[in-house]
This record gives C-alpha cells, sequence and structure tokens, in this order.
C-alpha cells in the first residue's frame, strides 16, 4: 500500500486571479509522481492500493469560469454570477465539474498514469479533504470516474460485452471514501482537518451550507483561500505559518503604497465575510445536518465491521469549526486587539479627564497601559492553533478505540513518524507539492537538499510517502528525483512542525536510498 496526502492537483488552474498567466502548471511535478508510480507498481499494478488521503483535486484553488462546450463536451445549465466572475465557480456539484474537467485539461499526462495503474489491477483509495470535500457530490464522483476511464481505455477498440466487463472491473477498483480507510489490526487512515479549527467540519459526512444545501459548508480557511489567497501571486496558504513580521513589511513594501492598499481592502472584505457567516451560525451545528451525517455513520460503522459507538468515539474527538464561534473569530481576525488598544485609548483619555492632579494622570495612563499588554500577551497564545497537537491528541486516542498499530493522517503538510503508545505509531504523511514562487519547499534536514534534488539543484520538492508493505514496519520516504528512487525520510521535524516544538522527535542525518526491486 502507498499513502500519500496533500497533493493539490489544480492549485494552478487560476485563468482569472492569483498565478493566471505564470509559468505554472509545472510539468515536473506531475513527472515525479509518475516516476514514483513507475518505481513501485510499473507492471505489477495489481499487488499495490495507492491511497490519496485527502486534498488531491484543489477544488478551493480552481479559479475558473466556463469557456462555452469545451474538449470534454460539457453542457452547462447555470449562468455564471457577478461574484463568480471576480472570484471564480463556487462550490455546487456542477460548478465543481467544470472545475475538474479544467485540472484534467492542465494534467493530462498525471491523470493518464493513474488511470493504467487502475486499468492494470491497482486499487484508488479517493479519501476526502477540506481542499476537496467537493468529491461529496455524486455528479462529481461520477464525472471523475467517466475522465479515468477515458484516459484508460482511450485508442481501444472492444467487443461491447468485453468492453463493459472491463470498465466495470476498472470501476470496482475506484473506490471514494468519505471519511477514512481502515484495515483492522493494520492501518487507520484519515486526512486529518477535523481537528484543525479552522479547516473543520461540524457534520463531515454531511458537508452542505446550512443556508444552502446545494452548496458545500464554508470552514474559515475556504473564505481566505477564495476572497484572499487566491487573488494574490506571490502569497500562499501555508507562508502564513512560515512567515515572520519581517516577511510581511518586506512583501508589502514590494508591493507598494497602491498594492498595500489594495490587499488591506480585499483582507477586510474576505474579514467582513468570515465575521458575516460566523455572526449567523455561532450558536452550532445544524440539527437536521446533525441527523444526516448521523445516517451516515451507520454505514461508515458497517462498512468496516466498527461497533457505532466505538465510530462515534472517533467521530466526538473532532474540533469544533472556529466560524461557529464569534469570539475566537474576532481574536484570530485581530479584532479583539483593536478594541482592547480603542478601549485602552478610551480609558486613558477619560483619565486625564477624571483626574486633575499630573501624577494621578501619570500613573492611572500607566497602570491601564500595563493592563492592556497584559490582556494583549494572555490573548497572543489562543491567536493561533497549529493542527500537529491536535493530530497527535486524536491520533492516540483512535489508537486506543480501534486498537490499530499506525493512525495515518496529512493535512498540516508537515511529515511525522512519533511513536504515541507502546504498540501504536502516528505517521503524518507530510506534501506531495511542487515549490511554489514565494517559498522553495526545501530540505530540512542537514544534506537533505542536495541528496532530495540531485547534484547541481538546490532544493527539492517534499515528495513524501508511506508505504505499508505486506510484511515488515509502515515506511514513511521522500521520492529523490535526481535517481527516481525513494529514500527512508529523516526523523526530523520539518519547518511547520518546528513552529509546534515538539522534543521527542529526534534529529538524524540519514539518508537511507530504498533500492529498486530485484536489486
Amino acid at each position: 500500500m502507498i499513502v500519500v496526502s496533500d497533493m493539490h492537483i489544480g492549485r494552478d488552474c487560476k485563468e482569472i486571479t492569483g498565478f493566471a498567466g505564470t509559468l505554472r502548471p509545472n510539468p515536473e511535478f506531475d513527472r515525479h509522481f509518475i516516476d514514483m508510480l513507475d518505481f513501485y507498481t510499473l507492471d505489477k499494478e495489481e499487488e499495490w492500493k495507492l491511497v490519496i488521503a485527502g486534498d488531491f483535486i484543489d477544488f478551493m484553488e480552481v479559479v475558473v469560469t466556463p469557456r462555452g462546450e469545451g474538449p470534454l463536451d460539457l453542457k452547462l445549465t447555470f449562468e455564471v454570477t457577478d461574484e463568480e466572475k471576480e472570484f471564480g465557480l463556487g462550490s455546487e456539484a456542477e460548478r465543481c465539474v467544470v472545475k475538474l474537467q479544467r485540472t484534467v485539461e492542465y494534467h493530462q499526462e498525471f491523470f493518464a498514469r493513474i488511470a493504467k495503474f487502475v486499468k492494470g489491477g491497482g486499487e484508488l483509495v479517493l479519501m476526502r479533504g477540506n481542499h476537496d470535500v467537493e468529491f461529496y457530490w455524486g455528479k462529481v464522483q461520477r464525472y471523475f470516474r467517466k475522465q479515468l476511464a477515458d484516459l484508460a481505455f482511450r485508442g481501444q477498440r472492444l467487443e461491447v460485452d468485453e468492453a463493459i466487463d472491463q470498465r466495470n472491473a476498472f470501476q470496482e477498483r475506484l473506490i471514494f471514501a468519505p471519511w477514512f480507510y481502515f484495515e483492522p489490526g493494520r492501518v487507520y487512515i484519515e486526512h486529518g482537518h477535523q481537528y484543525d479549527v479552522y479547516c473543520s467540519f461540524d457534520h463531515w459526512l454531511h458537508p452542505v451550507s446550512p443556508t444552502n444545501p446545494r452548496r458545500i459548508d464554508t470552514p474559515l480557511s475556504a473564505f481566505a483561500m477564495r476572497y484572499f489567497v487566491n487573488l494574490l501571486t506571490d502569497f500562499a496558504a501555508h507562508d502564513v505559518d512560515l512567515w515572520g513580521v519581517r516577511d510581511y513589511i518586506n512583501w508589502l513594501r514590494e508591493k507598494g503604497a497602491a498594492g498595500s492598499l489594495w490587499i488591506a481592502r480585499m483582507g477586510l472584505y474576505a474579514g467582513y465575510r468570515i465575521v458575516e457567516y460566523a455572526a449567523r451560525f455561532s450558536l452550532g451545528r445544524v440539527g437536521r445536518y446533525a441527523q444526516e451525517h448521523g445516517k451516515k455513520m451507520v454505514l461508515e460503522a458497517e462498512r468496516f465491521m466498527i461497533p457505532l459507538d466505538k465510530l462515534t468515539a472517533v467521530d466526538n474527538l473532532h474540533h469544533t469549526p472556529v466560524s461557529r464561534n464569534l469570539s475566537e473569530v474576532m481574536r484570530l481576525l485581530f479584532l479583539d486587539r483593536i478594541l482592547l488598544f480603542a478601549g485602552s485609548t478610551w480609558l486613558m483619555f477619560m483619565s486625564l479627564l477624571i483626574f486633575s492632579d499630573v501624577w494621578l494622570q501619570f500613573f492611572a495612563v500607566i497602570l491601564i497601559g500595563v493592563l492592556g499588554y497584559v490582556i494583549n500577551r494572555q490573548l497572543a497564545p489562543r491567536r493561533y492553533l497549529q493542527p500537529g497537537p491536535k493530530q497527535i491528541s486524536a491520533a492516540k486516542r483512535i489508537a486506543e478505540i480501534l486498537e490499530v498499530p499506525v493512525v495515518v493522517m496529512g493535512h498540516s503538510h508537515a511529515r511525522r513518524d512519533k511513536r504515541i503508545a507502546r504498540n501504536a505509531r502516528f505517521i503524518n504523511t507530510g506534501c506531495w507539492l511542487p515549490p511554489l514562487p514565494s517559498r522553495e519547499h526545501g530540505a530540512t534536514a542537514a544534506g537533505e537538499g542536495e541528496e532530495l534534488a540531485g547534484p547541481g539543484v538546490e532544493s527539492a520538492p517534499r515528495l513524501s510517502h508511506l508505504v505499508l508493505e505486506k510484511e515488515g514496519p509502515a515506511e514513511l520516504r521522500l521520492f529523490v528525483p535526481g535517481t527516481k528512487t525513494p529514500m527512508l525520510a529523516p526523523r526530523t521535524a520539518s519547518s511547520i512542525v518546528a513552529l509546534e516544538t515538539d522534543p521527542e522527535i529526534p534529529a538524524s542525518g540519514t539518508l537511507d536510498l530504498i533500492p529498486p526491486k530485484g536489486t
């Protein structure tokens, strides 16, 4: 079994905002994945299962509008709204089909190789993440199945019965997992966004909008992506995890006065949308949607033969979305800091009016300033909540509840291999992403960059993946583009993990190449 996550295919499909007109898509990124799949599965696909653990297609970052009937002959029944002309299509099923169509067009070779894998007998499991929750729609699933089958069987001439049999067998090996994948006594896999307060959903198995059931619900991160990040050419979502104050200052300086004002305007608009949404739904989940979620949990329990009470216990581990808590949204957007500053300034002004003695005025101003500083320091630790610690806490409970030795997640883009109990491990597969113009996804361990990229290349994408052989332990590996072979991942925290300060991850400089089979 090969497990990858957070590939974000389609994030280069920005035709009206963001990276429109730049050099992406990056064909090297597609080539690396094809080489990796060839290394493990070429001519022996039937021996392997490929699990893509969420954020495979990045519907959230595909910013397109229809071009009329394209090469896939989609006949659309909706009209593009004014908002969609500015920010891209929404999350309704038919609009997501257009996004999927454009993504397949951009990455034909990539999807053709996956189709070849399934046609050759390999099993493909697609798990939903917060960036591809749109796979919830049956229409989107069916369209993806059609596209992959068309790529697999293009150019072939088969008898009718043979064609039907082969296509049916192909579809049986393509599985959509709405929440998790589980093999008793071996492994539990889910995307992991449910433990991130900015990306979680109240009712993950029924993730539709409380205001419009034809749309997907919108966690806070989706607002930020649609109304802010997608509009920029030199800022990526994970820059917020990596940049400091100096990075932001330098970035705004490069933008100039006009660019900075435009960024401020779009940031305020995104913040307004977030606060307005949170104000409407801060009272919690919608009752009827919770019921639908519960019904689908029964089906998941039956499918994996897990007692319903155990699966309910796992579901209860998820983080309540920050968009359901207006005070938390205000804290995230620094509105609490603005109110604190305004209140402190007002109290200082009032103290100057009330007290006539200069020394009393002086001490009052100092006291108010100190109290404001202390309150701000108390608020600061709650402003940024990294998902890593919550994932580890949840993984420990999942390992106990389901009695499974390996718990696997993605989402945080920070690879991690951590023992969470005597007989249990938590593994985060990291991400499989090409470098972004704003910051190279470079190596983090000493010497790792050169080993990954090959001679003469300064840095390389983190092409991390998990391999579970029929025998032996699960291994977290990195694919080396220079040699087209994988290596064992160093037991070192990657850059985002380092922000979470995990003292239990030992540093190791070992970079063990995995030899090709038969050598």
